[in-house]
């Protein structure tokens, strides 16, 4: 499972936690006094690289030497390096 932190103002992380299912807004408080809104939200690896825009003008280059189960198993493996620490 990947976990990712969204930053953004506090109205658009209502809709992404509407979608997401998750309710929980995080706030900070910086230093300079300005406060940051965030979510956390869990996804597996496998729904994480299906749900990638392999469309998308950025990845076009990319594309041609993408190969979705070698990403996948390398982020597995990542995490399970991250997990053994």
């Amino acid at each position: 499972m990947l976990k990712i932190r969204i930053a953004g103002s506090e109205s658009e992380l209502r809709q992404i936690a509407h979608k997401a299912g998750s309710t929980r807004i995080k706030r900070f408080k910086r230093d300079n006094g300005k406060t940051t809104f965030a979510i956390d939200v869990q996804v597996s690896v496998k729904d994480f690289l299906g749900n990638l825009d392999l469309n998308s003008s950025d990845t076009l280059s990319a594309k041609e030497n993408c190969n979705p189960q070698e990403i996948q198993a390398e982020l597995e493996s990542l995490l399970n390096e991250i997990a053994d620490k």
